[in-house]
């Protein structure tokens, strides 16, 4: 994101996957590794015995389920499941850049981020909406699924600037659900505010250790 001192507000928004790992389907995998990046041969053969054949039970109530065809779901613990995934959704990228918008992704973490002046800010709202509006389409056609009840959006800028935000409507639109802006979200695992401060994530990372030390 941009500098918060450069007369711009930054907006990032945080897309959240249902199940995403779980949902991969295997046949369009397949289909990706070969079209998309080339795979053939005995490396298509090795990915297609990998993904073939797998079995999942459950155990409910103390009582295992019979084993049943699995045609979905990459582990998620894996070495090779999150770059499989990573490939399944590389694509993406082409959906966001048609909006002009930019984009980080780390496995099934997903970022959508761009940054304007105040005045601009209804469009940048317009472009993105836009962009997660195609995105919900790309995903249905991959068998994945949005989710926006968890999907977070943050403002960044100096106080000044995102004062002049104060009488916009601030609001997205994310699939057919509406999302007001956060004061702070978690981003990969960082604690971030509006104006970049740290001080949430610096409070929080003192408070584990103070809690640690007395245990």
């Amino acid at each position: 994101m941009h500098a918060v001192d450069d007369g711009k507000v930054s907006i990032l928004v945080l897309l959240d996957l249902n199940a995403a790992f779980d949902t991969v389907d295997h046949n369009i995998l397949l289909s990706v590794l070969r079209d998309q990046f080339s795979i053939d041969n005995t490396a298509y053969n090795w990915f297609q015995l990998y993904l073939s054949d797998q079995q999942q039970s459950f155990v409910y109530n103390g009582q295992q389920t019979t084993f049943f065809p699995l045609d979905c779901s990459v582990p998620q613990g894996s070495v090779l499941g999150p770059l499989e995934f990573v490939a399944y959704t590389d694509d993406s990228s082409d959906v966001v850049a048609k909006h002009d918008i930019n984009q980080h992704a780390y496995a099934d973490d997903n970022q959508l981020h761009t940054s304007c002046f105040p005045r601009d800010v209804a469009r940048a709202r317009q472009r993105l909406s836009e962009c997660t509006a195609d995105l919900v389409v790309w995903c249905a056609q991959r068998r994945l699924q949005l989710n926006a009840n968890k999907t977070e959006v943050l403002l960044v800028g100096s106080t000044h600037n995102l004062t002049k935000l104060s009488n916009e409507d601030l609001s997205f639109t994310i699939g057919l659900e509406t999302v007001q802006p956060s004061d702070a979200v978690r981003d990969l695992g960082v604690g971030l505010d509006s104006e970049l401060s740290l001080r949430q994530h610096v409070t929080k990372i003192a408070t584990s250790h103070l809690q640690v030390r007395l245990l």
